[in-house]
């Protein structure tokens, strides 16, 4: 037997006994998952198809030309584990969840107009009319939903930790390996602005307003979508991300809570949630859940809303 014949029996018996530990990881991961309700197919096709936009963003950003639907990387960074970052996870699990309140929503461009940011435009203040200008120019990009305004839309270090882990499957093949690789990928890093990104402008647009203004944020008809989680993300100190969450997925507890907190009555809370998640099938512990929205005062609420920086929500359950 040859070098080239060893050699390749040592590659493949080694990526087999790696595999065989990977297996039992998989399966222990579908038997038992920590999660109340699994994801549905339909979760796992969205997600898996947004990290490939992202990594195909990534990519051109490089200068790796590439034709075919799935990028050149995605196999690699798929058997690795690359892609197993919970904050990637959450970050494409929020875009979903964006998308969706957003095409439920369908708000008019009349309604849009009369939107808290579009009048902050004219503020007597500077600071407050500049910072809305640039949040109104990152909503208007990011609604484009192309690779590139996706990955605009990255927290700075996840796209450093996505930019050199695709950087380093193209780093380990020696005959495709693109020219100046490394210093594509450093380019790529400086010419990345995170305050161009929603949630940033965002979180500055909110810092700046007044109390009169700030009042508006508790209504998500006037403030929209993206100044309204803002707000909330402000309130609590939880990620943007995690409140588009919050309002999207089946659980409706943490939303209701998150608005107990905020000192709404039940009958705010109603329409708030008719509002930003419409009716919906899964909301069928909803009547219950409001018959003893009262009962738990507004302090109480918001305490057990700021413990979640500190651990997992807790499960609400009515009766």
């Amino acid at each position: 037997m040859g070098d080239f014949e060893v050699n390749a029996l040592l590659n493949a018996a080694t990526a087999s006994a790696n595999d065989a530990q990977m297996l039992c990881e998989d399966i222990a991961q579908q038997l038992f998952p920590r999660a109340v309700r699994a994801p549905s197919e339909e979760v796992l096709a969205a997600t898996r198809l947004l990290l490939q936009k992202l990594v195909a963003a990534i990519e051109d950003g490089l200068g790796i030309g590439n034709d075919d639907i799935v990028p050149k990387s995605w196999e690699i960074l798929c058997r690795s584990g690359l892609l197993r970052e919970p904050a990637l996870i959450e970050f494409a699990l929020a875009r979903r969840a964006e998308e969706r309140i957003a095409e439920r929503l369908g708000v008019s461009g009349m309604a849009l107009i009369g939107q808290l940011s579009n009048r902050l435009l004219h503020n007597s203040d500077p600071a407050i009319s500049s910072c809305a200008r640039a949040f109104l120019i990152a909503e208007n990009a990011a609604q484009l939903r192309t690779p590139e305004q996706l990955a605009r839309q990255l927290p700075a270090d996840l796209l450093h930790l996505l930019v050199w882990r695709v950087v380093a499957v193209f780093q380990m093949d020696d005959k495709h390996r693109p020219a100046n690789l490394v210093a594509q990928g450093h380019k790529l890093l400086s010419a990345h602005d995170e305050a161009a990104a929603v949630h940033a402008a965002a979180a500055k647009l909110v810092y700046f307003l007044s109390e009169d203004e700030r009042a508006c944020l508790d209504n998500p008809v006037s403030a929209g979508l993206s100044l309204y989680v803002s707000g909330l993300a402000h309130d609590f100190r939880l990620p943007h991300d995690r409140i588009l969450r919050f309002i999207d997925e089946d659980d409706l507890g943490p939303l209701l809570l998150m608005l107990r907190a905020r000192g709404h009555d039940a009958q705010t809370a109603l329409s708030i949630l008719q509002y930003l998640r419409g009716q919906r099938s899964d909301d069928h512990l909803l009547p219950d859940m409001l018959g003893h929205f009262d009962e738990m005062g507004a302090d109480a609420a918001r305490t057990e809303v700021l413990g979640w920086r500190l651990g997992a929500v807790p499960v609400w359950k009515a009766g």
